[in-house]
């Protein structure tokens, strides 16, 4: 069922433009099946790619390679059908793209503007892979978290490649991170189409406010609106960290992302407590201070960590 679907979205892509008769025929076909939807957006956004290769520009992987004798579209979109719902990175060799590649090291945040005049604004510890091609604007997202704002191009697709998880934009602004637990979309601004890469899940539209936590093996993402929470979550990009009812262990986790000075918490019982508040991220004595005069912490300072433990009360 997914194999056919893929195809008919193939072929549809091929089919542009479209006169009345054809548009109301594919609006049917769309609405046949809500997977439809996302079996076109694949088809549509790795066309490009398609054609480049087809013209002399970024070859398709060998596995998927036709005979020598001369390649139509039509035969590369059959015959990479299966590999477009596995996701664009699948159809194409990256590394013969004319790719820019961007990594971070610890306690990095970087501020990347891009060709089309989007910009990546890339958090610690990242590592991605920018194409800009004529038809589409791609991302491949290896490792880390980034926040692009991408400008309006209805023409070019904006898509991030983040593993397990697709996403697509036209003109909005959002973050992907990717971890080993997962792949997390977050929405700022307009709207974002995502969707699973191995498999025939459904293709999610994430609204400004909202953001879809992806599972390895999962077919659909977990979904919340809660933009008070993504403001915070993408304090990194001011140099912060705020933490609202969050538990010290969580916020030892993010400042020791970004540092090489390290929080460690001596006695386990205070990995619970709960806290509040806006924190420079690259000042973590700063943070060990506060929560000495706040939560009656003992700290112990070491040029390489910085212990917190819980004071002992003297003898009497």
């Amino acid at each position: 069922m997914r194999d056919h679907a893929e195809e008919t979205a193939a072929a549809w892509a091929l089919r542009h433009p479209l006169d009345a008769a054809e548009r109301a025929e594919l609006d049917a076909w769309l609405a046949q099946d809500h997977r439809h939807a996302g079996a076109l957006l694949r088809a549509q956004a790795g066309l490009s790619v398609i054609d480049r290769a087809v013209t002399g520009g970024a070859p398709i992987d060998s596995a998927y390679a036709p005979p020598p004798a001369a390649p139509t579209r039509r035969w590369l979109l059959a015959g990479a059908a299966g590999a477009m719902a596995a996701g664009i990175a699948g159809i194409v060799a990256w590394p013969h793209l004319m790719v820019e590649r961007v990594t971070t090291a610890r306690g990095e945040i970087r501020r990347l503007p891009l060709a089309d005049g989007s910009v990546a604004t890339i958090d610690t510890s990242s590592s991605l892979r920018v194409a800009m091609v004529d038809d589409s604007r791609r991302i491949a997202l290896q490792e880390g978290q980034a926040w692009f704002q991408v400008a309006k191009d209805r023409k070019r697709p904006f898509v991030v490649d983040a593993g397990i998880a697709q996403v697509r934009a036209v003109g909005t602004a959002f973050s992907v991170s990717r971890t080993n637990s997962g792949v997390r979309v977050a929405v700022t601004e307009g709207s974002v189409a995502a969707w699973p890469t191995d498999s025939g899940g459904t293709m999610t539209i994430l609204e400004a406010g909202q953001y879809a936590i992806f599972r390895p093996g999962a077919a659909a993402p977990e979904v919340a609106t809660e933009p008070a929470a993504i403001e915070r979550s993408l304090a990194w990009r001011s140099g912060e960290i705020s933490l609202e009812n969050e538990t010290l262990g969580s916020a030892v986790e993010q400042f020791n992302r970004y540092n090489r000075q390290q929080l460690v918490i001596a006695d386990p019982d205070l990995a619970g407590q709960r806290l509040v508040g806006l924190f420079q991220i690259d000042r973590p004595a700063d943070f060990a201070a506060t929560l000495a005069a706040s939560l009656d912490v003992a700290v112990t300072t070491t040029p390489a960590e910085i212990r917190l433990a819980r004071k002992k009360n003297p003898l009497p």
